[in-house]
């Protein structure tokens, strides 16, 4: 009869504790990470002389750190906001030609976002949702023996997400990005004067992991 009742209690406590994780009045402070590094290698094929030109190789890299934050406004449904830091690198060189060809970015982001959170056991699962962002960046394009070209791109998208979600202890909580669609435009000031609209469908296109501290409840 005591092992009964005690296992009872012990299940309710852990149903609650759960629970609290995405209940209404929970918050939740963390920060997202996202790297990407690639390296290439290419030849172009000259059909006049019927050989391959020289060998051409090129790295990217590139890091974000966003801290975010976000308020259960009801059970599974925050209301959040974001800022963050991002550095890009491309540098492509022509080893037999000494032909360098770069681009930097730097810049600072910010996103306001509304997500449902979908639990199994209210551990595991996905989250969606509505989201707008604004990012500023300069960037320096560098080209053989040309000056290099610097600009200011300012980008403005809305769109809708999708993470997978995994609560695996009290007070902790793990995302990372699956999909995103989105439409924004981006303008640009400095060297070049323009802008440019996309629309875009992607899937785990790179990798964005997520650590959140839940608290407050």
């Amino acid at each position: 009869m005591y092992k009964k009742l005690l296992l009872v209690c012990v299940s309710v406590i852990t149903i609650q504790t759960v629970k609290a994780q995405t209940e209404k009045g929970s918050q939740m402070l963390g920060a997202s990470f996202s790297i990407m590094t690639l390296s290439s290698d290419s030849k172009s094929f000259d059909s006049g002389s019927s050989t391959y030109g020289p060998n051409y190789h090129g790295n990217v890299n590139r890091y974000a750190v966003t801290p975010n934050y976000s308020y259960f406004i009801a059970d599974k449904l925050d209301l959040g906001v974001s800022v963050g830091y991002l550095y890009n690198h491309q540098k492509y060189d022509n080893e037999q030609l000494y032909n360098i060809n770069a681009y930097k970015e730097r810049g600072y982001n910010a996103s306001l976002y509304l997500r449902k959170y979908f639990l199994y056991d209210n551990k595991v699962g996905v989250r969606t949702g509505p989201y707008l962002s604004y990012q500023r960046s300069n960037i320096t394009q560098s080209y053989n023996e040309n000056a290099d070209n610097v600009n200011k791109s300012n980008q403005y998208t809305g769109g809708v997400g999708l993470d997978f979600v995994y609560f695996p202890v009290k007070r902790l909580g793990l995302s990372a990005v699956m999909g995103n669609l989105n439409y924004s435009r981006q303008t640009y000031t400095g060297s070049t004067e323009g802008s440019s609209n996309n629309f875009n469908l992607a899937f785990a296109n790179s990798l964005i992991l997520s650590v959140n501290y839940v608290f407050g409840h």
